[in-house]
């Protein structure tokens, strides 16, 4: 593991680095059919026999070259991915491409501590959660740069930049949708945390203007940058972006550690501490101007300023009960060994990685070509992708904001990428005609009658602060989380009858519609103008008229019986057999009989729709409630802010 007190702020992005330089042999060249990726089994899930996940998984080329010459012995660069398909119908079909940060970090992070159908199960297994993005939106999650994860790359061809990052995902969507051409019509979205912070604004909007290929590198200037996915030949339709706790713009989130420990009392005004903070923190700044003015670039980040994270903190770095412990920089209602600092967090980690080791697991996710074992975040991804010459990604996002809307959600006890930080790059960046957001009001958002969070939206910009939520939101309120996206999306909840559309939510005034569900006996709604006693008779001769009617047919009934006995009767009197004609015919399957064939199937479909599943909640967090009357968004209200934001005592 890379301790993030020796080795900088960014290295601080990965929960876990192992370093490794060791390849084999890789999946041969060429795209494979779809039902090549379905995975069949997955090993210890336990899950609902009735509702199975349906699942693809496998490596598919992301080189632009890969048509080029290449020696025999040569690793291609693939990309790993996992598909989940959606278990519930929604108004519509859509897909999310999930990506982790780091760099270097794998997307089974997201799957299966954040946004995924499962979780480790603490006995070797895995278990099967509600609040998963993939219940009603299929979820295609990505091991990328090459090297991340399951993804493959030979040592010597690692990438650099992220505009290098930008042509491989580009060549892997290509790839995909050869593959898979039904989610090419689907309503597409990105979405990510930390580090995805610059890959989604990249991906999104950067390289391939519509006539150029995806093999062709076109000038690096987000100024005259088209969108990358939109603008590109693979014409999608790309509807949006979400990045949580993302790690966009240096220039206001490394002045945030000093000013969210001042906010949440990790650091007294004015003493030693903050002086020492306020001077590190100073001297970074100075350094990224040098730094921007040197390369002609906005930065992503510089050395300096990697050290101001642990600085602003180091005095919360003591002995207790014999062990050296810091605060965890992911959730700062945590502490952890030094020098880890939340590096050992979540704790599912080291269930997650035994598992992910194991080789049935590897077979069944069709994963035995990776060249080496699957590791959280590798150090030598990490290292080598270090961005220098690539512009942040807040250079891109106003351009992005034209064509998409993008929603940004934090954590609110997240340190690494805090809400302060992101609250003031919002502030401070100029887009579709105005900076900032304007004079606009915070809305209150609440999920299963507790408060979530708050909500702004201005100008195709969502903000979202997320209570008693940390660096992985998912990880902690998975279905405040999928609210959250659901509305970003616009999903029509009156079109959803099962599932989370049961768990009531409301955003201002706006409450989310629950549906009655089936299994409850709707109230009789008597006829309007008409008093309780007139209803009463009205029932009354309704009974005594069907009652009538009933004798009526009866007795029918048994008059065409009789004369039919009599009939029969009289042709056995005179000899007359039934012919064999008639005896066939009696052998013929009635037509009603498919009619209750039919009816047996819409039985068992009723049972595949019935949720037998109980809701899960997420870990127990001490609750935050919102003020009666939410503040109009501004930076300055730092006092409103608190009143509104639980506070690490």
């Amino acid at each position: 593991m890379i301790s993030a007190l020796s080795s900088g702020f960014l290295w601080a992005l990965l929960p876990l680095s192992f370093f490794a330089a060791t390849t084999y042999a890789a999946p041969t060249d060429g795209l494979p059919s779809a039902q090549s990726f379905y995975v069949s089994h997955i090993p210890d899930l336990h899950q609902d026999p009735d509702r199975p996940l349906r699942i693809y998984a496998g490596h598919l080329s992301s080189d632009p070259n890969a048509t080029a010459v290449a020696a025999p012995t040569d690793l291609p660069q693939q990309l790993y991915f996992v598909i989940v398909k959606a278990r519930r119908t929604a108004d519509k079909e859509r897909v999310i491409f999930w990506l982790n940060g780091g760099p270097g970090c794998s997307s089974f992070d997201g799957l299966m501590m954040e946004v995924g159908p499962w979780r480790v199960d603490g006995s070797g297994g895995l278990r099967a959660i509600e609040g998963g993005w993939e219940e009603y939106t299929t979820v295609v999650y990505v091991d990328q740069p090459v090297g991340t994860g399951f993804s493959i790359s030979p040592s010597n061809k690692y990438l650099h930049e992220l505009p290098d990052a930008s042509r491989h995902w580009l060549q892997f969507l290509e790839n995909f949708y050869t593959v898979f051409p039904e989610y090419k019509e689907m309503d597409t979205y990105l979405a990510g945390e930390s580090f995805a912070g610059q890959y989604i604004p990249y991906f999104g909007q950067y390289l391939l203007p519509a006539a150029v290929s995806p093999n062709v590198l076109v000038p690096s200037d987000p100024s005259t940058a088209a969108n990358a996915m939109l603008d590109s030949n693979l014409n999608l339709p790309l509807n949006g972006a979400a990045i949580g706790n993302g790690w966009i713009d240096g220039r206001s989130q490394y002045p945030s550690f000093l000013e969210y420990a001042l906010k949440h009392q990790l650091v007294e005004a004015n003493s030693d501490d903050y002086k020492r903070g306020k001077d590190i923190t100073d001297r970074c700044m100075t350094d990224f101007d040098k730094e921007a003015s040197t390369l002609d670039l906005e930065p992503i980040h510089t050395g300096l300023c990697e050290s101001v994270l642990q600085t602003v903190i180091e005095h919360k770095t003591q002995f207790n009960k014999g062990k050296l412990m810091c605060l965890n920089m992911y959730d700062v209602r945590l502490d952890d060994v030094a020098p880890a600092c939340g590096m050992n967090w979540p704790p599912d980690l080291k269930d997650i990685g035994t598992y992910l080791h194991r080789p049935d697991v590897v077979r069944a996710l069709h994963a035995t070509a990776a060249p080496v074992p699957w590791t959280e975040c590798r150090g030598v991804i990490h290292t080598n992708f270090n961005t220098r010459h690539s512009n942040s990604s807040i250079t891109i996002i106003p351009r992005m904001l034209e064509r998409i809307p993008l929603m940004l959600f934090a954590g609110d006890q997240d340190f690494i990428c805090n809400y302060v930080g992101i609250e003031t790059l919002v502030q401070s960046m100029t887009w579709n005609g105005e900076k900032g957001l304007g004079t606009v009001q915070t809305q209150t958002w609440s999920v299963n009658n507790t408060a979530a969070g708050t909500w702004v939206t201005s100008r195709n910009l969502t903000y979202v602060k997320i209570f008693n939520a940390s660096h992985m939101v998912g990880y902690d309120v998975p279905h405040v989380s999928h609210d959250m996206m659901l509305r970003f999306m616009g999903v029509n909840f009156s079109a959803i009858t099962e599932g989370s559309a049961r768990i009531p939510s409301s955003l201002g005034s706006d409450n989310k519609p629950v549906p009655i569900l089936v299994t409850e006996d709707p109230t009789p709604t008597p006829v309007p103008g008409k008093t309780k006693e007139q209803n009463k008779a009205m029932w009354e001769a309704y009974y005594n008229a069907g009652s009538a009617a009933l004798v009526l047919v009866i007795i029918a009934v048994l008059i065409a019986g009789f004369l039919f006995w009599r009939s029969r009767q009289k042709q056995h009197a005179v000899g007359l057999p039934l012919s064999r004609e008639d005896i066939q015919e009696e052998n013929i399957p009635l037509t009603s009989s498919n009619g209750n064939l039919d009816d047996h199937h819409r039985e068992d479909r009723d049972d595949d729709d019935d949720d037998g599943s109980r809701m899960r909640k997420g870990k127990g967090r001490a609750g935050s409630a919102l003020t009666p009357h939410e503040e109009i968004f501004g930076v300055g209200d730092d006092e409103d802010e608190d009143s509104r934001s639980p506070a690490r005592q």
